[in-house]
């Protein structure tokens, strides 16, 4: 938990005390190398240069402190000040923020995902209710994934049929609508298992090319997106956070937007750098038509509207938040 330090001047004998220094704990399961670190490191600066040097932030990177899958739960508990927080990888809980990503399919622009989820996480006080002893720092939306693919380009739904495809359990129903198969397996087991054929590609983005060397391995990228989501990332213990005084807090909220924007600028300099290596491996690249982005996200629909009446049977504004989420899109 959070240490308090006073500094005292001599001052304090005849006044109240003369400055404040906070010294936080931040946890993170990333090195400080990986696009989530490295905008937490500048983050950490940054609040640093802003409070004037009253606050000062220890991190612990690399999973250290805390997991991907366990971190809300371990920073409620005060196993660090402040944290990266992942609720879509907990095995339960957390319905409405786990859920709602799923919710955005065929959204191809990262920012009109986060700018959308913030309208939402702002009207419906269920996300942050969810997340009990913890208050959020800053967001996370995900780049789109594609078709990475070994034999051929998928140009129409027709090439997928008979298609083995490592993918995510969200995205095995959609492929076998088009006689595809989802193969749920470690991204670690996912080189090897394409180099020996074992599957015919992988629903990834455009950095696995050159940081898992997917490049090796495929030879086509087919840009038919699957959207990621926005979900809450960064958060502070809910005692630490109140033992704050108020100005210092408002440093730590003016920021969310700056930490949310950075980390998503730095992912797609990751994804940049991807696409120019798969380039430069002779990776061949192609775009869907409009057409084919609808047909195929339409399929995500009723498994959504499932999952949505599942979230309006515990409470939670399931089929609202689906709706909204929906109508944005085709505005």
């Amino acid at each position: 938990m959070k240490t308090l330090t006073l500094t005292l001047g001599l001052a304090i004998l005849a006044g109240p005390l003369a400055a404040q220094e906070f010294e936080l704990t931040y946890a993170s399961p990333y090195t400080e190398s990986h696009p989530y670190g490295a905008a937490d490191a500048e983050w950490i600066a940054r609040i640093e240069e802003q409070t004037g040097g009253r606050v000062s932030i220890t991190p612990y990177w690399g999973g250290s402190l805390v997991t991907s899958r366990e971190g809300v739960d371990e920073l409620a508990a005060g196993v660090a000040d402040m944290a990266y927080i992942a609720p879509i990888y907990a095995r339960s809980g957390y319905d409405m923020n786990r859920l709602t990503p799923g919710m955005f399919y065929g959204y191809t622009d990262p920012e009109r995902v986060l700018s959308v989820y913030m309208d939402l996480v702002n009207e419906f006080p269920e996300f942050n209710e969810e997340l009990g002893g913890v208050h959020v720092l800053g967001y996370n939306v995900g780049t789109p994934m594609h078709l990475l693919l070994r034999e051929g380009p998928v140009e129409t739904l027709d090439d997928l049929q008979g298609l083995r495809i490592r993918s995510a359990v969200d995205f095995i129903g959609p492929l076998a609508a088009f006689g595809a198969e989802g193969v749920t397996m470690p991204m670690t087991e996912t080189y090897p298992a394409l180099e020996r054929g074992v599957v015919d590609g992988v629903i990834a983005p455009y950095e696995a090319l050159r940081s898992l060397s997917f490049a090796e391995v495929v030879s086509y990228y087919s840009e038919l997106p699957h959207s990621r989501g926005a979900y809450p990332s960064r958060g502070i213990n809910q005692a630490a956070w109140d033992s704050l005084p108020e100005d210092i807090q408002q440093v730590f909220d003016d920021n969310i937007e700056w930490l949310s924007l950075r980390t998503l600028e730095i992912a797609q300099e990751a994804e940049d750098a991807g696409r120019a290596y798969g380039e430069e491996q002779g990776v061949a690249f192609n775009t869907v038509s409009d057409e084919v982005v609808a047909e195929y996200s339409a399929t995500f629909e009723p498994a959504l509207r499932e999952v949505a009446a599942e979230l309006d049977a515990m409470g939670k504004p399931g089929t609202a938040v689906l709706d909204a989420i929906r109508e944005a899109y085709v505005q």
